[in-house]
Parts: structure tokens; C-alpha cells; sequence
């Protein structure tokens, strides 16, 4: 086989190689993760869980301050001007109250997995420079 045809193969092999040695994970890593110790007591879970639901009623009426609120066919109704994509005519924008709450604890949920993902689990060597 000429060397011209054997180097990149010989490249790509190395770099499929690499790629696999850096996407494993060591056992020992997976064995030493700590575990989270059970509540002593059921107070304690409900109350983090009152805080939670106080936490997102906050975020709900802070969102809530946004919108124009509307009755319509007896239903309350949010409503915003909103520009929708593909057109630069604002349209009014309504939804239901859950449809509203949904959205916030959505983000909400969106923005930890997004602030959590950033963190390197994978042990040294998983961040670039360090």
C-alpha cells in the first residue's frame, strides 16, 4: 500500500481512538459518586416542596406582570403583542394561566439543566486547558 493512501488512514484511526478513550468514563468515578442521604423526617421534604411551589408562584407573577390579562369566553386569558417569527408585524399573543405556568416552570427547568451542564463531571482533564 503506497504511503500517500496509509497515513490518512492511519490518522483517522488515531483519531477514532482518541475519541473513544475520551468519551469512556472509569468505573472507579461512577462508584465514588456520593450519595444523598435520605430526610430524616417527612417536615423536612414538605417543607422544601412548599418552597417550591412558593418559588414558583413567585416566577409565575413576576412573568404574569408581562402579559395583559383577559377574560374571554370565561376563560382568563394572558395576552402580549408579540412579533412572530418571519414577520415584523406584532400580533397579540394569548394563552391560558397553565399554559403560562407551564412555560415558566419550563424555562425555569431549561435554565438549571443549562446551568448545570456546564460543570465537568468527567474528572481531569475534561476541561480545555485544565
Amino acid at each position: 500500500m503506497p504511503i500517500s493512501k496509509l497515513i490518512p488512514s492511519m490518522t483517522l484511526g488515531v483519531c477514532v481512538a482518541l475519541l473513544a478513550a475520551c468519551a469512556s468514563q472509569p468505573a472507579t468515578e461512577a462508584a465514588a459518586a456520593p450519595v444523598a442521604p435520605a430526610p430524616a423526617s417527612a417536615a423536612p421534604a414538605a417543607q422544601t416542596e412548599a418552597d417550591t411551589a412558593a418559588a414558583l408562584e413567585k416566577k409565575f407573577q413576576d412573568a404574569a406582570k408581562g402579559y395583559k390579562v383577559v377574560q374571554r369566553d370565561g376563560q382568563t386569558l394572558y395576552c402580549k403583542k408579540e412579533k412572530v417569527i418571519g414577520s415584523t408585524l406584532p400580533t397579540l399573543q394569548c394563552m391560558t394561566e397553565a399554559q403560562l405556568r407551564n412555560q415558566v416552570e419550563t424555562m425555569d427547568d431549561y435554565r438549571d439543566r443549562m446551568r448545570n451542564s456546564s460543570k465537568c463531571t468527567l474528572g481531569p482533564g475534561c476541561g480545555a486547558g485544565g
